[in-house]
């Protein structure tokens, strides 16, 4: 057989006459964008994305169908072919449509596969679905009981009834796993040899952990208390988030060889000198734990506690039982966060025969779970609307908060309306313990001790994208960062941390991880109506829960969560929307490659789901029109063919198998 010899960016390759370029480059490892080539198809180049440039001849050709030639020069990337790629897909993508990522995944924080770990419970395959969860998400019975689910938010089951009970099916996962004799630990890499530091235990610092530790690296979490969890453990309530909860979620990172130092507060006991001389790199994951003030005359009387103070008061302790921590009879609390509604409830639950919160705003915009408000006034709590304190006092040992009426004004940076305040409604109102739980602060003393410049809020200032500080080997993330926020977006900055400590620790450039490309239906509701007609409606499965008057009189976990026949049922509701090629859809990869990262929209779906037999499904909006299955069947006819694969040589899934 004769050989030819040809350049091939800038490096000698020698191939056999007859081989196209294509055939050329691979056995060369030089790859080849392709779209609608398939090996044991006649090629056609019609996608053309293995377009190359034949040098000195000023000509691009399709390296699938043009033949190699002696002394050929051929170049595979550079500034021209990347543009005309990109008009290739560009061209392709404006007419495709689906959903790459549910927009429940792409709406979680953390970027949980939840369309594949409810199919595994669906399964009856807990133990997938758990590893499927601890990809993105590691403290899964945590974040099971206290997410608020912005991914349901979100569920395209909504175009048909409810959206599914997200969270709760990722709790039962999680209590799957911890009842197991066999529990799942994620498989670590070998050690590297480097070493991190993690000053505190809340969720970014236990991601960060979690994730580091998986690369191979040894992690030790700082902690400046006597237990790991941080305001999950002090700042929650036993009724919402039991303690075996957090303990079960530790094991797992205990076991995979993660270590833990107690009473190591970061600044005093531990200094940034002795981190250095002992680890490569630094992340500190500090909170927001210092309880905003409300600024106003009497608030340091006698009486009147932080909402974090007094949550942090009653965590863990065994004087519950015996009513020693007893509020008094009338409390009031001020805010309309979790933290005010988490005291609220607690207040009930330690005696109080009245609690009431004061809000400026209307319930409608308190920033609290809407299941949480709705719990609270199930159990008794008052919410009073539009109205903010202005002064406390203690008139003959009992408390007297005066607080005036609010209107709503013009809309603010967050987009609600401004509360304004009414002249002359005041009011006051009797008590013998007042909460205030109006907002947390960032505590700078770590960026002190750490020698991290900070904004006009505390925050630690790093690159929002790496979470790196100027001090390359020190990184920071979570509420210290961001200010206070959802648990789910410390989780998805922890991840993010061990992202880019991992590449530090390697020796590589420390950059953000380029989100793939997504296609989109569009809006929850906006997907082609043949989607929402292959599930019958059917009500999301209740979650059950003790009743309001068993479980003010302990501290009892409130919600009981699903059982393994409930789980399934409310699993079967999901309707699937994440691609079945997303793991290896070439359109996707090639889209991430030469687009920027976005949603692609499009709201017109014609002929979605037709079925053209009985044995394949065809999605014509993901049709490429790379040609390979109308190619496959001209050749193959006449004889058997083989649906399996024609639907694995499918670039896109737009051909499927039905089950």
């Amino acid at each position: 057989m004769n050989h030819l010899s040809l350049t091939i960016n800038g490096l000698p390759v020698t191939a056999a006459s007859g081989a196209t370029i294509l055939d050329a480059a691979t056995a060369a490892g030089i790859e080849i964008p392709t779209l609608c080539f398939n090996k044991s198809l006649d090629a056609t180049g019609s996608c053309w994305m293995c377009i190359v440039e034949l040098k000195g001849k000023n000509r691009f050709v399709p390296a699938c169908d043009t033949l190699v030639m002696a002394g050929m020069v051929v170049e595979t990337e550079n500034e021209a072919l990347s543009s005309m790629r990109r008009q290739s897909i560009e061209r392709i993508i404006e007419q495709h449509s689906g959903d790459c990522l549910g927009p429940c995944e792409l709406t979680c924080p953390a970027g949980c596969d939840i369309p594949d770990f409810i199919d595994a419970i669906a399964r009856h395959d807990e133990q997938s679905a758990i590893k499927i969860i601890k990809e993105s998400i590691p403290l899964a019975g945590i974040l099971g009981r206290i997410c608020p689910a912005p991914c349901e938010d979100e569920c395209r089951r909504h175009g048909i009834d409810n959206p599914i009970s997200i969270c709760a099916l990722k709790r039962y996962a999680a209590d799957c796993d911890s009842q197991a004799s066999d529990r799942y630990v994620p498989e670590v890499r070998e050690n590297s040899g480097k070493k991190v530091a993690i000053v505190g235990s809340g969720p970014a610092g236990l991601t960060a952990a979690f994730f580091l530790r998986r690369k191979g690296h040894g992690v030790t979490v700082l902690e400046a208390g006597t237990e790991a969890g941080g305001m999950m453990r002090y700042g929650i309530p036993r009724f919402r988030l039991p303690e075996s909860v957090i303990e079960s979620d530790l094991a797992t990172l205990r076991d995979m060889g993660i270590e833990f130092r107690f009473n190591s507060e970061f600044g005093s006991a531990v200094t940034v000198e002795s981190v250095k001389h002992e680890f490569d790199a630094l992340f500190l994951a500090v909170g927001a734990q210092k309880a905003a003030t409300m600024n106003i005359p009497g608030e340091e009387t006698p009486g009147v506690l932080s909402g974090i103070e007094f949550l942090r008061n009653t965590a863990n302790t065994p004087e519950l039982q015996h009513g020693q921590l007893h509020p008094g009879a009338r409390v009031v609390v001020t805010g309309g966060g979790n933290t005010a509604i988490d005291a609220a409830r607690t207040a009930i639950r330690l005696g109080a025969s009245s609690v009431t919160i004061l809000y400026r705003r209307t319930i409608k915009d308190m920033p609290a779970n809407r299941a949480e408000i709705d719990e609270a006034l199930s159990e008794g709590v008052t919410i009073v609307e539009r109205v903010a304190p202005t002064r406390i006092r203690s008139i003959s040992d009992i408390l007297e908060i005066t607080a005036i009426k609010m209107e709503p004004g013009e809309p603010d940076e967050s987009g609600r309306r401004r509360p304004i305040p009414v002249p002359g409604s005041e009011f006051t109102v009797k008590a013998d313990t007042i909460i205030s739980a109006i907002g947390q602060k960032i505590d700078s003393a770590a960026a002190d001790a750490a020698a991290i410049a900070t904004g006009s809020g505390g925050e630690l200032l790093v690159d929002p994208e790496t979470l790196q500080s100027e001090t390359p080997w020190i990184f920071a993330g979570g509420d210290c960062v961001n200010g206070t926020d959802l648990a789910i977006l410390a989780v998805a900055q922890g991840k993010r941390a061990a992202h880019s400590i991992d590449l530090f620790l390697t020796g590589k450039a420390v950059v953000a991880e380029k989100p793939a490309f997504n296609s989109s239906f569009g809006a929850r509701d906006e997907a082609p109506e043949a989607f929402y007609q292959r599930k019958s409606p059917a009500e999301r499965v209740p979650l059950p829960e003790l009743v309001p008057e068993e479980r003010t009189k302990s501290f009892d976990e409130v919600v009981t969560g699903y059982t393994a026949e409930s789980a399934r049922e409310e699993a079967l509701r999901c309707l699937q929307c994440r691609c079945n090629a997303i793991e290896d859809c070439r359109l996707r990869e090639l889209a991430s490659r030469y687009l920027p990262a976005q949603i692609t929209l499009q709201h017109d779906h014609p002929g979605f789901y037709k079925a053209e037999s009985a044995e394949i499904t065809m999605e014509r909006e993901k049709c490429v029109d790379c040609g390979i299955c109308v190619r496959m069947i001209e050749q193959l006819h006449g004889t058997t063919i083989d649906l399996t694969i024609m639907t694995k040589s499918c670039p896109t899934g737009a051909l499927s198998l039905p089950g």
